[in-house]
């Protein structure tokens, strides 16, 4: 169950999301309950949030079989659950989205954007970036960059999210989502939401972008189609 979660909010710093669901209130009650204990607790990992996370599914749990509509825990869709506890603490949450922003700069590489740097290569072209990268086989999203057009494919091709990509210079540009039928992406997104980039590095088998997300900033590094 942790894996779920902590996958999905490795997933989402690609997108910041305004969400609509019949049962929103349920998951935005679980994931401010979330939110507290990681500032009760002061954890400062996402492998620490696992005590937290099953302290929510103990305390809840006859609430949880209700809105499942099953008799015993085990029948959960545990994934679904997983998919929207997660994308509703990056909606309510900044404490854990810091979480995740302060590892990051504390593994990554830190980037300074390249002198010279020219940004032709990703105007177009095949593509693919990596997430989940605690797995032995990373999960890998495979991107397509046609004149406006951004088509992400996962899950091995199965299933896809489309975006239009503006670009505001040489450099910088913004995706709007359009639609998707991937689970988790469904969740994250309404048609119209709007997500910038800011390209830092020109390499020769990638491209590392930086993400904005309210007051955090991310990399994500774009690996060149062969």
């Amino acid at each position: 169950m942790n894996h779920t979660f902590k996958h999905v909010l490795i997933i989402v710093i690609i997108y910041l999301i305004p969400i609509s669901s019949s049962s929103q209130d349920v998951y935005d009650k679980f994931s401010r309950k979330l939110c507290k204990c990681l500032e009760r607790e002061k954890v400062q990992s996402p492998s620490g949030m696992k005590p937290c996370f099953e302290e929510l599914l103990v305390k809840n749990m006859k609430e949880l079989k209700e809105v499942y509509k099953v008799e015993a825990f085990s029948d959960i869709d545990t994934e679904d659950l997983g998919n929207k506890v997660g994308v509703r603490m990056l909606k309510n949450c900044d404490y854990a989205i810091g979480i995740f922003s302060n590892q990051e700069k504390e593994e990554q590489e830190k980037i300074v954007k390249q002198a010279n740097l020219t940004c032709d290569d990703l105007k177009s072209g095949d593509f693919y970036y990596l997430t989940n990268k605690t797995n032995i086989v990373p999960d890998t999203t495979h991107v397509t960059i046609s004149k406006n057009m951004f088509l992400e494919r996962m899950d091995n091709g199965r299933t896809y999210s489309l975006l239009v990509i503006n670009w505001q210079d040489d450099c910088n540009f913004e995706l709007e989502f359009k639609e998707s039928n991937d689970p988790l992406k469904k969740e994250l997104s309404t048609a119209g939401d709007k997500y910038k980039y800011e390209i830092l590095a020109n390499r020769e088998k990638s491209i590392v972008l930086k993400v904005f997300w309210g007051e955090h900033e991310f990399q994500v590094e774009f690996f060149k189609g062969k």
